[in-house]
This record gives C-alpha cells, structure tokens and sequence, in this order.
C-alpha cells in the first residue's frame, strides 16, 4: 500500500480515536463512522491489489509476446537458410474465403472488370463483322474496268452475264462472278467532281494485276493508246487473229446484231466499243509474272469471246476487212 495513503489512514483513525474520547459524537454515530472508514480502507487495498496483479500480467504478456517474436525470428532464419524445412511455430494462415452468392460474384466481377470486358466484347463485335463481311462478299473471278460514257453503263448485269458465259471458276469458290467498274474516261460532263471519282477508282485499280479487260471506245482518253507499241497500256492480239474481222489493233469489237441482242441494247447502240487486254506489268500490288498469270487466263477468255462473236454475227454487220 502507499506509504503516503497508510499516514493519511492512520491520521484520520487517530481523529476518529480522538472524536470518541472527548465525546463530541454520540457511538452510535461513531461506530458508523469507524466501520465506513474499514470498508473504505479495505476497498482500498482489493483495488490496490487488483492493479498489482494485472500490472503484473501485463508485464508477463509482454515479456511472453517478446520471448514469442524472437522465437519466431529463429525460425526464420531457420527456414530461409534451408536448416529445417517446416516450423511448427510459424504458421501460414490461409485467408478466409468469402462464398459470395451468384448475383455478388456477377456484381464483383462486373465492378473489378468492366473496361476489360467492354474492351473484349468491342474486339469480339469488331473480328466478327469483319470475319462475316469476308466469308459473305462475293470475291469475282475476274474484274473488268469499263471507260465508256454511254448506255452500256446501263447495261452492266448483261455485260457481266455475258463475260461469265466464258468465264471459269478461277478462285475456285464453285461460283462464277465477274464485276463491272464504271470509270468513263471522257470528257462528255462537266461534273468535275464525278470526274475525278471516275479518275479514282481507274487510277486505283490500276495499281493492281488482277483487272486485264478494258472497255473502250471512241472517245476514250487518248492516253491508253500510242503509236509506240511500248508504250501502249493495251495489247495489241491482231496478229493472233488474224482470221477474225472483229479483232483489230484495240482489241475485240463488240458491235453486230448479236452483241446487241446479248446486252439487250438495240436502239442507238454505239457501234465503237472494243475489249482490250492490259499489257502484263509491275505494278504497286503485283508482280510482272502475277499479272501475266492473270492475262493467259483472260487471253482465253478473250479468245472464246471472240469465236463466239464471229460465229453468231450476221455477215452483214460484220465489219469490213481493213
């Protein structure tokens, strides 16, 4: 007990002593007043006795947990350096798992993921349509630019369907396709931004090898034509046949009753439309020798065409021997 508290107890039990002695409280009051103080005292001394023991604690849990974590840290070391390979002080607690209900991992999911699973389903959609625009387009067999400005414009299905009666299935799709591009090469219009669209398209697919048919005409651009053989944009396949009036130095002439019944086109059929063949070049896209794979299947084409127009002509619209 406290040195300070016992001299304070003893001084007030001498007062109290002191009180009965001179008689200035009756005993009733006094023997009150003495078993107060005694309760008081005694108090006193459990709560004094309680905060030793549990400082006493205390001091014993600390020195327990100090004692553990050096402990612990021997075993450690123990086990990083390979001297045991278990320690049954250091424990590894695995973490609680949560068991979340089908709508909270949804929820949860959702939360920790959304960008990335928008970013996938994006690419998904994107691959997709991509994917179905490439099996779905119809790839044709052959392409053929078409530089008149005149009804045959109008007429391009049966163009089309007229090229396909010779045509064999070259990208072996086990279909036959052949595609017309307009591109009128003239000056018949004064719409200069539909001449420069015109212009586009035939500058662009002329970067490539695939397209070797050629629809002219009289008024075509000049350009395509030359007095030097070299430099002529079309072949020149008389020589090869030279038994068909309708053959010349600008390719197959498509005029006659016949052709016209073939394009459906009688009235004010223009009567100077020929089918060239490009000359096999390098170009942007393709080599020399790749171009010149697509000429020999187009020369056979082109020969077919040829017979058949020869053939089924009436001699009357045949065009004279030049």
């Amino acid at each position: 007990m406290d040195k300070g508290l016992e001299d304070k107890n003893r001084e007030k039990a001498e007062k109290i002593d002191t009180i009965k002695e001179k008689n200035l409280i009756p005993d009733d009051d006094f023997d009150y007043e003495r078993k107060r103080f005694e309760d008081e005292e005694k108090a006193y001394e459990r709560y004094q006795k309680e905060l030793e023991e549990y400082n006493e604690r205390k001091e014993q849990e600390r020195k327990d947990y100090e004692k553990q974590l050096d402990n612990e840290k021997i075993e450690l070391v123990k086990l990083k350096s390979g001297v045991i390979d278990e320690s049954d002080i250091i424990k590894e607690e695995a973490p609680e798992v949560i068991k979340l209900s089908k709508k909270e991992w949804i929820k949860n999911f959702w939360w920790h993921n959304n960008i990335i699973i928008i970013l996938v389903v994006f690419a998904i959609a994107v691959v997709s349509y991509i994917t179905y625009d490439s099996l779905s387009r119809v790839k044709p067999d052959i392409k053929v630019m078409m530089t008149v400005n005149n009804g045959l414009v109008n007429r391009t299905e049966e163009v089309a369907d007229y090229f396909e009666r010779f045509c064999p299935d070259i990208n072996g799709d086990g279909e036959v396709n052949v595609q017309i591009l307009s591109a009128p090469l003239t000056e018949d219009t004064d719409d200069y931004v539909q001449i420069q669209k015109y212009q586009e398209v035939y500058l662009a697919n002329m970067q490539t090898g695939e397209i070797i048919f050629i629809l002219t005409d009289d008024k075509t651009d000049a350009d395509i034509y030359s007095d030097n053989e070299s430099d002529n944009l079309l072949s020149d396949v008389s020589a090869d046949f030279a038994d068909n009036e309708f053959v010349t130095n600008k390719g197959l002439s498509l005029k006659g009753d016949y052709i016209e019944d073939v394009f459906k086109y009688h009235t004010n059929y223009p009567q100077d439309i020929y089918l060239g063949m490009r000359v096999p070049i390098k170009t942007l896209k393709d080599s020399k020798d790749d171009m010149k794979k697509n000429y020999n299947k187009a020369y056979e084409i082109f020969k077919s065409m040829a017979e058949d127009i020869k053939k089924n002509t009436k001699q009357a619209d045949k065009p004279a021997e030049q």
